[in-house]
């Protein structure tokens, strides 16, 4: 898994994590080793090109957010 894919799914797991990121997305990226492009393409935001980047464009996808954190 890359590291991008990787973040992401932490983020969407881990409260702590996700907090740190809203605060200061540029340390949590750096932390996690994302080179500029991988963290470029998470401030773009756009969904298809950060599917097609980590693989997860093969995924099945769910149209819904839902934050729930296990802490």
């Amino acid at each position: 898994m890359s590291k991008l894919a990787e973040l992401l799914k932490r983020l969407g797991a881990e409260a702590k994590l996700a907090e740190a990121y809203e605060k200061n997305p540029l340390e949590v990226m750096e932390e996690a080793g994302l080179s500029k492009e991988e963290m470029e393409l998470l401030k773009e935001g756009d969904l298809e090109k950060l599917r097609k980047a980590t693989g997860l464009d093969s995924c099945q996808k769910i149209n819904s957010n839902i934050k729930a954190y296990d802490d």
